[in-house]
């Protein structure tokens, strides 16, 4: 290794593909430095990121497992993932050690993992929620946990947050200034920031791109199979699982794929007339980056999504609708229309040149 080159450990959230995806461009630039990657995560998350890097190291580092119900309240999940978080934080603290050791590991970037802090290396923390919303009936206790996720990053020796500050901001009350010095706003992160789609074609009338944890992505799924033959559509359901699989296939008149390459992705939903997506944050990132909105849908009893849907909805950035009404909304509610592309911010190369100190 020369004297340049650092390794770096990323290691995103297993809550879905988002917090990986997102990652993409982090890991473009830092091998565009020289700088050796090592990609830590969930199957699904280290399936996507081979596919993209087949050359890097991975390695399997299960996240905090989660089970939600059915229910659209999500209280006692909830509930029960805070109670272990802590716990499940300080294992990822200890388990962390041993991979430093044996990868030489010179910088940890964590993606919304707030264990993998170490004081003999330097670590990153990717996270736009410097605000956690509590679920109903603990919305008085959001001053709480926002003391608690200040005291957790305040662990790290960066604070990277995929927003812009002040009044352009995406994530709202999530990603406000806590007071802390070490808070780096870096803009959105998007797989699509260097991709231009000028390109029209007759491709699918509707396009859903689901995400998240089960079960509430497959009944998003299956929901929105019923919406395409309600209005009788040529549809596409991107699943969100890359062991499906980038080959569409046709289930009773409609189109699955289990994920689909960068320039397809762009292209599906540009080109779509009807466009249904989860709301998740990287979701949100990358719809704008491509400059496409649509209809947003919220996992039910996520507070964030929820707080986000409503947020970027009266904001003009997407329509709104809960999960359980999504079958009585009207056909013109799930139009796609193009908006001004937001440009992906310089101060993630500023944040990227930080690294260079870190050695």
């Amino acid at each position: 290794m020369s004297s340049s080159q650092l390794n770096i450990l990323i290691c995103p959230l297993g809550w879905g593909l988002g917090h990986a995806s997102r990652g993409i461009p982090i890991i473009e630039m830092l091998l565009r430095k020289g700088h050796r990657v090592i990609m830590a995560g969930d199957k699904l998350q280290l399936e996507l990121i081979k596919q993209r890097f087949p050359s890097i190291d991975t390695i399997p580092f299960p996240s905090l497992k989660v089970v939600f119900t059915r229910k659209s309240n999500q209280l006692l999940p909830l509930l029960w993932i805070a109670l272990r978080l802590p716990f499940f934080n300080l294992w990822e603290h200890f388990k962390l050690k041993t991979l430093l050791n044996q990868y030489k590991v010179d910088v940890v970037i964590s993606d919304n993992r707030y264990g993998l802090w170490n004081k003999s290396v330097k670590t990153v923390i990717i996270t736009h929620q410097l605000t956690i919303i509590p679920p109903f009936p603990f919305k008085w206790a959001m001053p709480i946990t926002r003391i608690i996720t200040k005291k957790w990053l305040s662990r790290f020796n960066q604070v990277w947050i995929p927003d812009f500050s002040g009044d352009n901001s995406i994530a709202g009350i999530l990603s406000e200034p806590n007071g802390l010095g070490n808070l780096h706003y870096i803009g959105l992160l998007s797989r699509f920031s260097n991709i231009g789609i000028d390109s029209q074609f007759n491709g699918f009338e509707m396009v859903v791109v689901a995400s998240g944890p089960d079960p509430h992505r497959q009944i998003f799924i299956d929901i929105s199979a019923k919406l395409a033959h309600k209005w009788k559509l040529n549809c596409l359901i991107i699943e969100g699982n890359p062991f499906n699989g980038i080959i569409p296939r046709n289930i009773d008149g409609v189109w699955y794929v289990g994920h689909l390459p960068d320039l397809q992705f762009a292209l599906a939903v540009k080109n779509s007339k009807y466009l249904i997506v989860r709301g998740g944050y990287s979701t949100v990132m990358d719809l704008l980056t491509l400059g496409v909105s649509g209809l947003i849908v919220p996992t039910p009893g996520q507070t964030e999504q929820e707080y986000l849907a409503e947020y970027l909805s009266e904001k003009g950035y997407f329509g709104y609708s809960t999960q359980s009404n999504l079958l009585n909304i009207d056909i013109a509610d799930m139009q796609c229309f193009q908006i001004n592309p937001m440009s992906v911010d310089d101060q993630l190369m500023g944040a990227m040149k930080e690294l260079d100190s870190f050695r």
